[in-house]
């Protein structure tokens, strides 16, 4: 137990720590989930400007979440969140991983609408970010969202595949952040 706790003291402590300069190398993690150790995986970020690492909420919800300074993962009007996926089948494509992802989405959100926005490049030089905004009737904490699909690796060279989400209930909130979300996928 002793060395569990000291798992997530590490993993804690990568998590305040992690702001230095932009990049996305993905980071590996043991984590206990019910009964059993997982693998976790998370990506090695910078905020955008104006926004932090809110760490209990990144912890409780086992995805980093980042918020506007001054506010918390309870207060926020936008918030900014991201999932890595190990990359299994090499030979799907990002478009087709995107498009599954939007499927179960639309089977889980019933009356949910999936728009495509344009790519975004990205400064390290690895392949742009597939876009999509989301309508999402119904769920009134995640009505509006701005989803993106991406591919990232590990000091290993294993591939992951990087989902990084800003949501809200309020579209005018996401409108306004938008410009750190999209300066935030350009830097990873």
């Amino acid at each position: 137990m002793r060395r569990l706790s000291a798992i997530a003291t590490v993993f804690a402590c990568t998590l305040l720590f992690s702001a230095g300069p932009a990049r996305s190398e993905v980071q590996k993690f043991i984590i206990k989930c019910g009964d059993k150790l997982c693998p976790h995986y998370q990506i090695a970020l910078t905020p955008p400007r104006g926004w932090v690492l809110d760490a209990r909420a990144t912890w409780h919800n086992k995805v980093q979440m980042m918020v506007p300074e001054g506010t918390t993962f309870n207060s926020a009007p936008a918030l900014i969140y991201v999932q890595v996926f190990y990359r299994h089948d090499k030979k799907q494509s990002l478009a087709d991983f995107a498009r599954a992802s939007n499927e179960r989405w639309r089977a889980r959100v019933k009356g949910a609408r999936i728009s495509p926005l344009p790519t975004v490049k990205r400064a390290n030089g690895k392949p742009g970010f597939l876009r999509f905004a989301f309508e999402n009737p119904g769920e009134k904490e995640q009505a509006f969202e701005f989803g993106a699909f991406g591919i990232d690796s590990d000091k290993d060279g294993n591939e992951f595949v990087l989902d990084v989400v800003m949501t809200g209930a309020d579209k005018p909130a996401l409108e306004r952040a938008e410009k750190a979300y999209v300066a935030f996928l350009k830097a990873h």
